[in-house]
């Protein structure tokens, strides 16, 4: 069954490359490749396009989902590869982690914020115990990391003044900005809103409570060598920013 699969999908594959190649009239080297929010948005794009630079020949089909959803697509042979926040320790993948952030609260800015801000003593997260909360649905990395938080803190997710749960990071930012609650998201994520004073950020008492973003492709798949260069660049292009 699993071969099944995976020949259906790399027919389809071969079809759309032949179509691409009539289409555009030239023979370009394909990376199809699944990316979870965080990389999608913000990584991607400074990684394709320094890619894009390098080798003019390369195109790129990239599709965003959750975590989860990004690892299935490898597991199924649709895309080549893909990039997300979270490693399930899948035998079938191989996960490389090339880059980290800092996992971050982020709140409306108000008064009661504002007063946190000034505390001389460091801020913990049982000060916002009792505030309403947006989280992510499940599948995705940044809601397995606000899990981990939790688990290590020795806290109840029961316990949380849970006011939304949303699956598109976009409406959670926009719903901190509102007032609505806060949440526990990447820096990278929001790091543009708290530069425009949108939004007030606090670092988790667990300093070094950071999450690594990783590279996912299947053990069982030959990687061709457009993609072998493509693993390389990213890996390279973090341990020089």
């Amino acid at each position: 069954m699993v071969y099944q699969l995976y020949d259906s999908a790399f027919r389809i594959l071969d079809i759309r490359n032949n179509l691409l190649e009539n289409f555009t009239g030239s023979r370009k080297q394909i990376i199809d490749l699944a990316a979870s929010t965080i990389p999608s948005s913000y990584l991607l794009p400074e990684l394709l396009a320094g890619f894009g630079r390098m080798y003019p020949d390369v195109y790129f089909h990239s599709w965003q989902t959750d975590s989860s959803g990004a690892i299935n697509r490898v597991l199924d042979g649709t895309v080549d590869l893909a990039l997300t926040g979270q490693n399930t320790g899948d035998d079938s993948c191989v996960f490389i982690p090339f880059c980290q952030d800092n996992m971050v609260i982020a709140t409306p800015v108000n008064d009661h914020y504002l007063n946190l801000k000034q505390k001389e003593q460091p801020v913990v997260f049982q000060d916002f115990i009792k505030d309403p909360v947006i989280i992510r649905e499940k599948g995705s990395g940044t809601k397995k990391e606000m899990d981990i938080f939790l688990e290590n803190a020795g806290i109840e997710p029961s316990s949380l003044n849970v006011v939304a749960r949303m699956n598109d990071l976009e409406s959670i930012k926009k719903s901190i900005v509102n007032g609505l609650g806060f949440s526990i998201l990447s820096a990278r994520s929001v790091v543009d809103l708290q530069k425009t004073k949108q939004i007030l950020l606090f670092p988790l008492e667990e300093s070094a409570h950071k999450r690594s973003f990783y590279i996912v492709y299947s053990k069982n798949r030959i990687l061709k060598s457009h993609v072998r260069q493509f693993i390389h660049y990213v890996k390279e292009y973090y341990q020089t920013v």
